[in-house]
């Protein structure tokens, strides 16, 4: 019979250390972060999408509207016009945005509320901050003749654009005519800008990004 001691199986190192499983989580936590920040890109570039495609099919619409009756429909906008009939939506006076006019009587698009995915979500803000910017670049231009702005806007872009606040969710970025600020994805895919679609330029706004236009940071 032996007498001698025996080696159990469990005898070796067993379980991890402290260090080790604090490695173990910060791995973790960076390859969660990595995914999320995937997942924020990918929804954003899905968002750009959407919008592009929704800007297009609205100027479809002005531009048939207008080959149909040789002027451009009218923005909804109580600054310019006071008509409650179509400048107050959903019980909001509101101002640059798509009217009614271009989907009643006549349904050159079906639904004039359409909101900017960007904001959709954004319950809080104004009607007219929640759907996408239309602004007749004519009306803008014949009511601020002094602008440094809405004249050259009219002669560079044609008679209209169509707006979304873009990524950064903001239409105003802290500076002199910041609103012309056109979204660029090359300076990253969740940026500052708005992105604009022109009848002239389509989604080419470099023309925008004239200095003069911009204005100076604040």
């Amino acid at each position: 019979m032996r007498t001698g001691s025996k080696r159990g199986r469990g005898s070796g190192r067993a379980g991890f250390t402290l260090i080790e499983l604090m490695v173990v989580v910060g791995i973790l936590l960076v390859v969660s972060g990595m995914a999320v920040s995937n997942i924020q890109v990918a929804q954003t570039r899905a968002r750009v999408s959407r919008v592009m495609v929704d800007l297009r099919t609205i100027a479809g619409a002005i531009e048939q509207y207008r080959v149909d009756l040789n002027q451009v429909p009218r923005m909804a906008h109580y600054r310019f016009y006071e008509d409650p009939e179509i400048d107050v939506v959903l019980g909001e006076s509101v101002n640059g945005i798509l009217s009614r006019v271009l989907s009643t009587p006549v349904g050159y698009i079906n639904n004039t509320l359409i909101l900017d995915p960007f904001m959709a979500t954004m319950n809080g803000a104004r009607v007219d901050e929640r759907l996408y910017t239309y602004q007749d670049l004519s009306t803008y231009s014949r009511r601020n003749p002094e602008s440094s702005f809405w004249p050259r806007a009219k002669i560079e872009l044609g008679s209209w654009r169509l707006g979304s606040v873009g990524p950064d969710r903001t239409f105003d970025h802290g500076f002199r005519n910041s609103a012309q600020l056109p979204y660029d994805p090359t300076n990253g895919t969740i940026s500052l800008g708005n992105i604009w679609c022109t009848e002239r330029g389509g989604f080419d706004t470099g023309f925008l990004m004239q200095s003069d236009l911009l204005g100076p940071h604040s």
